[in-house]
């Protein structure tokens, strides 16, 4: 696993400005305060050319048994390269490297780079010709004299963002380093596009986003049946790069999608010798740790549990806000399981977990779907399912991907592979979510999973969101309270959450609420207002932001504890 970040400045910015500001990215990529328990060597791989005003980082966390990654370039004449996350293969390109400079032991990494040495025309042409045949979960940069282009694949597995001001502009795995060399706003580079960078300025391209595939799958045992095999060829790729690795572990919750993942991972990891832990976190009372606990009894799987407290999840808080780097209540409350669950990981010195993200998008999994086809028909349905879909990269990847950054983590989505995203996209809606009194959805996800071994009662297990199904939900008010946080003072200050934030990040506070009960998934004001609060005094927030919640501070004095 590792942290990119770069910097392309005006062409009069000095050599030492470059290096400090370079510096500066790179520092904050491993803070020293991270949460991180078990301490794993970094190394800072950089590439500067103060000529042309552009600097490249990366820094690799080592896992056991497996090489720190470097900055990739094997002569002047070939682009620098620098990536986060995996690079699978580099197929189906209409250009193929001669024969004289290919390779057979080259690694993708370094065929990539001679791919594009061979290439015609700028940098960005090439790399927009040569990476929809990269299979990968990535997010990357490459860079020459000219300019810097970095990407994200297809799906958004990796997180990469990006700002700019009259001096420079910069990217990096996360928004801390450029807030903290002086951007005021830091934005998500959307799956598929590319940022190109050139003497200090920044543009967005259209490259290889994810595009609608036609329905040609209408027959729930084809659907099945092209679904396992590329859900197996997923978990098999993936697990072929942690092979290295003595131990893996899983996210599970006890739902089919957790469920699912971890009984193909142990499968395939027994026979390859690797041990297998599986993660859960909730309240005492949450129904995930119940079905996960009897899961893993049930397939003999180790299982590491973490129990809550309201006083944990007060804790949890300000800790999921620093590592996700977002206020927004949908993110928070979502991520305080994950943390705690990725937290136990941690401490057990996990270096690869597995997330079992992305069913209720592919297969039509969210809870008001059903009433999405009652109320509006079909054609909503199919278009709210693939804007939530292709919202996923910073509704949900993000947030995930970087509390398990902030843990020295690599976490992986099977489900997000390319191949099973095809099929997933080429079945008929009407397979997926029946008819407005369906209350499961996923109907061919769930028939896989019956199929490949996991009993019916986790298989048909209904949806909960992970912060129901962990119990996390229904404390967040007394919590809030408790820290002078009520519906009484956001009233009294005026506050309006839709007048601080613009964009709602998750499905459910988006339009979901709508069609479900309100006191259930509308966005609590007090208790937005308190993340808010939070993340003002920890500096987690653009200015845009940051100004509007200072300005509505100035009219309460708060007793606040967290």
């Amino acid at each position: 696993m590792a942290w990119i970040g770069g910097i392309s400045s005006k062409i009069d910015t000095s050599r030492h400005q470059l290096e400090r500001n370079l510096a500066i990215l790179t520092e904050m990529a491993c803070p020293a305060n991270r949460p991180s328990t078990v301490p794993r060597p970094s190394c800072t791989k950089s590439f500067l050319d103060a000529q042309h005003g552009h600097a490249l980082a990366r820094v690799s966390i080592s896992t056991e048994g497996a090489p720190l990654g470097q900055v990739r370039a094997d002569s002047r004449d070939r682009p620098v390269l620098i990536y986060d996350g995996h690079l699978y293969d580099l197929k189906n390109v209409a250009f193929k490297p001669s024969a004289v400079q290919h390779r057979a032991d080259d690694t993708v990494a370094e065929s990539l780079v001679r791919l594009l040495a061979e290439l015609p025309g700028n940098l960005e042409r090439r790399v927009k010709r040569a990476l929809p045949g990269l299979d990968g979960d990535y997010a990357l940069a490459l860079g020459d004299t000219d300019r810097i282009v970095a990407a994200r694949d297809s799906l958004g597995t990796k997180p990469l963002y990006y700002a700019h001001n009259d001096r420079l502009s910069a990217f990096a795995s996360s928004k801390k380093p450029l807030w903290k060399i002086g951007f005021d706003e830091a934005r998500p580079l959307r799956a598929g596009m590319l940022a190109v960078f050139d003497h200090g300025e920044v543009n967005m391209k259209k490259a290889w986003p994810f595009c609608k595939r036609d329905v040609t799958i209408e027959d729930m045992p084809q659907a099945v049946d092209a679904y396992e095999q590329a859900l197996r060829s997923a978990v098999r790729k993936r697990l072929a790069r942690t092979k290295h690795l003595g131990k893996l572990g899983v996210l599970l919750s006890g739902g089919v999608d957790s469920c699912l993942i971890a009984k193909l991972v142990r499968d395939v990891a027994s026979s390859l010798g690797t041990d297998i832990t599986v993660y859960t976190a909730g309240l005492s009372d949450s129904p995930d740790v119940k079905f996960a606990r009897e899961f893993a009894r049930e397939f003999d799987i180790k299982h590491r549990a973490k129990i809550l407290t309201t006083h944990e999840v007060e804790e949890y808080i300000p800790k999921v806000i620093e590592a996700i780097e977002d206020s927004d209540f949908v993110q928070v409350e979502t991520g305080i399981g994950l943390y705690a669950a990725i937290d136990i990981a941690n401490q057990d010195g996990i270096n690869v977990l597995f997330s079992g993200q992305g069913p209720d998008e592919l297969w039509g999994g969210y809870s008001w779907y059903p009433n999405v086809l009652g109320r509006d028909g079909r054609q909503e349905l199919s278009r709210r399912m693939w804007d939530d879909f292709t919202r996923a990269d910073i509704e949900t990847l993000d947030r995930e991907n970087k509390i398990a950054l902030a843990h020295d983590i690599d976490l992986l989505f099977p489900y997000l592979d390319t191949e099973v995203a095809d099929v997933a996209m080429s079945v008929a809606s009407e397979l997926k979510v029946t008819s407005k009194e369906d209350c499961l959805g996923k109907h061919p996800h769930r028939q896989l999973a019956v199929k490949l071994g996991v009993p019916e009662r986790y298989a048909n297990r209904g949806k909960f969101a992970i912060q129901h199904g962990a119990g996390i939900h229904g404390v967040l008010d007394d919590i809030a309270r408790k820290n002078g946080f009520d519906p009484a003072l956001v009233k009294h200050i005026g506050y309006k959450n839709d007048e601080i934030t613009k964009e709602k990040m998750g499905s459910s506070s988006r339009y979901g609420y709508r069609y479900m009960g309100k006191g259930l998934w509308q966005v609590p004001q007090h208790v937005q207002f308190c993340f808010h609060v939070l993340a003002y005094r920890e500096g987690l927030l653009d200015k845009s932001v940051r100004d509007r919640v200072g300005h509505l501070l100035e009219k309460v004095r708060l007793p606040f504890r967290l």
